[in-house]
């Protein structure tokens, strides 16, 4: 499981499972083109690009739609 996950709520359930996690740490990871970085590397990038466009649509569209809390985090 990803360190980083905790932070993206608005791309989680209110309640998110094990799962949901899992498959919000893979889609963040093939957004980025990071598949093997570790979690510090990732949470960088993720820091860095949460406010564009194009990277929250692309992550909100491999995972489904959008399914998290507005406002969070």
């Amino acid at each position: 499981m990803s360190c980083y996950t905790r932070h993206l709520v608005e791309f989680l359930p209110a309640e998110p499972s094990a799962a949901d996690k899992r498959a919000l740490d893979k889609a963040v990871r093939e957004v980025l083109g990071m598949r093997d970085a570790d979690c510090s590397e990732i949470w960088e990038q993720v820091k860095a690009r949460r406010s564009e466009t194009y990277f929250t649509s692309k992550v909100t569209e491999a995972t489904g739609g959008p399914t998290g809390r507005q406002g969070a985090n």
